[in-house]
């Protein structure tokens, strides 16, 4: 037997003070009365009861002091667990991927059963039998050391969910191995998982013992879900889609695409056992300024995994190009800049403009001016010349050229259709030769360039040069205008690298300085938190959705998913199994459900009860 609170040996001295308050004599009062005749024959009566008056005096001090007993041993807290020197020590390790969110057929949750499992090996908790808890997704760590403490445990697996992560147990077997490695006596390993895995301890000789939980269940998940632009049209982008059957037989389901909670599309799916669906929507417009870019897939099953029906991507905001305009007045451009929402443009006169501030711009339109300081060498900006270029030559200007070549190859000349374009007059231009510049000409008239593109090699400096007076021509009015513009100012502003906008639930993303990542998603079919934790070094997300993204630049959205086929193939399952109860110990508490020290409370309790009704009954004094 081996008592746990031994402080309370020290109420033992209370004992001697109920032997006292036994040995105090009865002090009696004198009191006269009229005859002795009466009293003589009751003090001999009382003299022939005295050795029996003494016994049950006796008797009445050892039922008290048994009662005092009890209460102290109670207090002590004893335990009939078999002794072991250094006692037992056991890791619970329990799975909390994304798989344990499954839902079986009564109801309950993968995870759900393997918490209950957990709980009646946490009731065995005791001083000889400490234990610890592991919990695994996308890698795992101690969320309780060693305690003998069940209420803390019990607490502990309260709190654990299961997670959108994906991982394997190795990491967490390993790391219980560890755990264990200066632990002696007994030492055990219990893994709560929904099946089974091959592989062991570093240390072969710690037990390892799989209960497992749940059958297998036929699932329907989406495993890729990207975006990109596309490059015939940096404004719009295609969507990639795939679909994966994880079940035996055929599966029909429909793919609800959405951006920003408003439906864009549906597409019937059918899905042979074990197949996969690949599904391309080609033409989804990029998102303006004032919109959040949330792309999302959903489809309309119901299997036994919710979590992989619904996929999350982000469609980045592109921020808008900054562009000068130098002109003494241009109607047609300045009405196509102002209509275009991709660009943010400022209006100045050639007298006004400055190289420094032309510097702070994405791109520089000069209309029939070219400053006095440019040099192709060094151009200080992205410039787009119109008529009067720094390649002009001193022959006459053209009359009525035609349009002889055009390179739609080239990134300015995408979708733009010149033919029929009544052309008045360009001017002459001479293709430069520079040995660091990589100089084009897209559109020629025969021999001379019409339009001329350069890029600096081995930097970020361009150059364009269009040979013709807008208001000479009849370009403005065609579709071919506003095409030709946009296209050749975004090859001067050049793309921007977008940062990465997507991760897997239990991937790490490292933030720098001025960054911080509300730590719970969002969707559009909930409600926004109002107050969220914020991290501001490593963020790694456990539960798919859209993710507020906080950069020193604005707000950004970080897309959260699982794609895991290993967390959505739910056709493997180990049979359900329980927690093995051979311990090292056996405890009167492990046969019963109670402890001693409240079968030794109880016992105290009914003497009580016994010595109030033989006190009432004159059996006792």
């Amino acid at each position: 037997m081996t008592f746990l609170n031994v402080w309370a040996v020290g109420f033992a001295g209370i004992a001697p003070v109920i032997v006292l308050l036994y040995l105090l004599k009865l002090k009696r009062r004198p009191m006269p009365v009229s005859t002795l005749l009466f009293w003589q024959r009751i003090l001999q009566e009382n003299q022939r009861r005295a050795f029996f008056q003494k016994l049950r005096q006796l008797f009445s001090l050892l039922l008290h002091l048994l009662i005092f007993a009890l209460i102290l041993g109670a207090l002590m807290h004893p335990t009939l667990d078999r002794q072991i020197t250094e006692g037992a020590s056991t890791v619970l390790i329990v799975d909390t991927r994304a798989r344990m969110a499954a839902t079986e057929p009564d109801g309950q949750t993968r995870f759900a059963k393997a918490k209950a499992e957990a709980t009646n090996v946490v009731r065995q908790a005791s001083a000889l039998r400490q234990m610890a808890m592991i919990s695994v997704d996308a890698g795992a760590r101690v969320i309780t050391p060693f305690t003998d403490d069940e209420k803390a445990l019990r607490e502990t697996l309260g709190k654990l969910s299961a997670t959108d992560a994906s991982g394997d147990l190795q990491s967490a077997i390993n790391l219980a191995g560890e755990l264990l490695a200066s632990r002696g006596g007994d030492r055990r390993i219990i893994v709560f998982t929904d099946r089974p895995a091959e592989t062991k301890p570093a240390d072969k000789k710690i037990p390892l013992e799989f209960v497992t939980v749940g059958t297998a269940r036929d699932n329907l998940a989406i495993t890729r879900f990207a975006t990109r632009p596309v490059l015939s049209s940096p404004e719009t982008s295609e969507v990639l889609l795939e679909v994966a059957n994880f079940g035996t037989s055929p599966a029909k389901t429909n793919v609800e695409l959405a951006y920003d909670g408003q439906l864009l599309d549906v597409k019937p799916l059918s899905i042979e056992p074990g197949g996969h669906a690949v599904q391309v929507f080609p033409t989804v417009p990029r998102p303006s300024n004032n919109a959040r870019g949330w792309l999302t897939a959903r489809l309309d099953t119901k299997d036994a995994l919710a979590s992989d029906n619904v996929a999350y991507a982000v469609l980045p905001v592109e921020p808008p190009k900054r562009i000068l305009l130098v002109t003494k007045g241009n109607w047609f451009l300045e009405k196509l800049l102002a209509a275009d929402q991709s660009i943010a443009f400022e209006l100045v006169t050639p007298d006004s403009f400055s190289a420094s501030v032309a510097a702070k711009f994405d791109a520089v339109i000069c209309d029939n001016f070219v400053p006095s300081d440019f040099n192709i060498a060094n151009p200080g900006a992205n410039f787009f010349f119109l008529k009067q270029t720094p390649f002009n030559t001193s022959e006459p200007a053209l009359d009525q050229p035609l349009i002889s070549d055009l390179d739609s190859r080239q990134p300015v000349l995408r979708l733009v259709n010149l033919q029929n374009i009544t052309l008045l007059h360009a001017a002459s231009l001479q293709l430069p030769k520079t040995e660091d510049w990589n100089w084009q000409a897209p559109i020629r008239s025969f021999e001379h360039p019409l339009l001329i593109t350069g890029e600096k090699r081995g930097s970020s400096s361009r150059v364009a040069a269009l040979a013709l007076d807008i208001g000479d021509s009849d370009l403005p009015l065609r579709v071919a205008f506003p095409l030709l513009i946009s296209n050749t100012l975004h090859w001067l502003a050049g793309e921007e690298n977008t940062p990465v906008l997507s991760r897997r639930a239990g991937e790490t993303l490292p933030l720098t300085a001025g960054e911080s990542v509300l730590t719970e998603p969002q969707n559009p079919w909930k409600k926004a938190t109002a107050k969220s934790p914020v991290v501001q070094s490593l963020f790694q997300p456990l539960t798919n959705g859209f993710y507020a993204w906080q950069t020193p630049n604005g707000t950004r959205w970080l897309a959260v998913n699982t794609f895991s086929e290993a967390e959505s193939d739910l056709r493997q399952a180990g049979t359900p199994t329980s927690a093995g109860l051979a311990l090292p110990t056996v405890s009167l508490a492990r046969v019963t459900g109670w402890p001693l020290w409240q079968y030794l409370a109880a016992a105290a309790l009914l003497l009580f009860a016994l010595e109030w009704w033989l006190f009432h009954r004159r059996r006792t004094e």
